[in-house]
């Protein structure tokens, strides 16, 4: 009798535990939408990595990203101003890598695509990076995400 007591007892602490719990999951958490600029500037890539060549179908995926981030945000491009992003390192898997690194299996994530940037706004300078470890994803979505963190630099 005195263990069906004790289960009861733990089965009546766990229920209410998982009800607490639940019950926080289900609160709403107001948060205040963080305000938008009414537009954001326009965007200038630049290099300046050395002896890295960057493709200009990377730098026009960066300036599509962003303004395809600028358009979901329904923020408008302004273009009498400009913030620059230069890119600081850059570093693409070739074909062949990367199809050997699919082969490889858990080495495949030894390697990367990768961008190293710093955006430029209103003077002052901001560091941002972004890579794919993945073999499938290549430096055409890190250079559109790359686009994407050059907008959330602008708006915040």
């Amino acid at each position: 009798k005195s263990i069906m007591n004790c289960f009861s007892r733990l089965v009546a602490l766990t229920s209410i535990s998982i009800a607490s719990l639940l019950a926080g999951c289900a609160t709403d958490v107001q948060t205040t939408p963080k305000a938008l600029p009414k537009s954001v500037p326009g965007i200038a890539v630049t290099t300046d990595c050395g002896k890295c060549e960057v493709p200009v179908e990377v730098t026009e995926l960066i300036r599509t990203g962003y303004a395809v981030a600028a358009a979901k945000a329904g923020v408008p491009i302004a273009n009498d101003k400009q913030i620059t992003l230069t890119i600081k390192d850059y570093s693409e898997r070739s074909m062949v890598v990367r199809f050997g690194s699919v082969v490889a299996g858990p080495l495949a994530f030894a390697l990367k695509d990768e961008i190293k940037a710093v955006a430029v706004v209103d003077g002052k300078r901001s560091p941002l990076e972004y890579n794919h470890r993945n073999p499938f994803q290549g430096i055409k979505s890190v250079a559109e995400k790359m686009g994407e963190l050059s907008f959330e630099t602008v708006t915040r």
